[in-house]
């Protein structure tokens, strides 16, 4: 199944960003506000509860700011890097899992002449669907230094006498960002965890990055799926684990519902493989 991604999407704007060379973490600045209006209408895309937001990549992201979020897909990327850069993390593309017929999860192609589509797109909402399995390739791309790995379900085949027949090689899939670039945008996600709206993913002893992603689907009283995407492994180390939580139509729709929501769920998956691959 595929869903609207949400603010778990900042990930790939803010990388698509960075990678292009339009966005670093001390430029551009985004004015504070509490919405956005692209070019061609004067529907606003506003922050959640109308609150005031703004700053470079690390706040914005930390906040989970739409109007910053749909200016930089919108105006600072634009529309031929923001469809080429979501391309590249695997968004209009079967996972080459072993499964049969994965689905695709999708970034319009069409904003060419579409500012307020591809603003509302940058943020994950619009025609952007995405699976849960996408938004933990996208995790796990950050996490691997800009490289996400063939996902796979098969380790190994055995015979009837426990010989091994078969094994799954490791190999990549996708390199959407350089391994310096990818190094800025974990940090930021680390910053998510520890000061922004993804405290609940926290872990002792490890360290942990996340994103929330609350989007809404039009209902009211307001409800929506709540997301977050993630990735822990010891401090200093590389990253162990990546992962991805969707929670459909819940009640609310601030950024704060799916860190309450979805960000337990998540730690707690996480905290028991990281007790597995410790040998607890």
């Amino acid at each position: 199944e595929r869903y609207f991604p949400g603010s778990t999407f900042k990930v790939v704007t803010g990388s698509v960003g960075l990678q292009a060379g339009k966005v670093t973490n001390e430029d551009p600045v985004y004015k504070t506000a509490t919405s956005y209006t692209p070019p061609q209408t004067t529907s606003a895309i506003s922050n959640f509860g109308g609150r005031a937001c703004g700053g470079a990549l690390p706040e914005i992201l930390r906040v989970s700011c739409n109007s910053a979020f749909a200016e930089m897909g919108q105006a600072t990327i634009g529309p031929t890097d923001m469809v080429n850069g979501s391309e590249s993390w695997g968004l209009n593309s079967a996972p080459p899992i072993d499964l049969p017929d994965p689905a695709r999860s999708v970034f319009p192609t069409d904003v060419q002449n579409n500012p307020p589509k591809l603003a509302q797109s940058s943020i994950g909402q619009n025609d952007v669907q995405a699976t849960p399995l996408q938004m933990a390739l996208v995790a796990a791309g950050v996490a691997n230094g800009g490289t996400i790995m063939t996902p796979h379900l098969m380790t190994e085949v055995r015979d009837s006498q426990g010989e091994e027949i078969e094994w799954y090689d490791e190999n990549a899939w996708l390199d959407p960002m350089s391994p310096e670039l990818a190094g800025v945008m974990r940090a930021n996600m680390v910053n998510v965890v520890e000061r922004g709206t993804a405290t609940g993913l926290r872990i002792p002893g490890f360290e942990v990055g996340g994103k929330t992603g609350t989007a809404q689907i039009g209902t009211e009283p307001p409800t929506s799926h709540t997301w977050i995407i993630g990735f822990a492994g010891p401090p200093g180390q590389p990253a162990t684990v990546a992962i991805s939580v969707v929670v459909l139509n819940q009640p609310g729709a601030s950024e704060f519902t799916a860190g309450q929501i979805a960000a337990p769920i998540a730690r707690a998956v996480m905290q028991k493989i990281l007790a597995v691959q410790a040998g607890g």
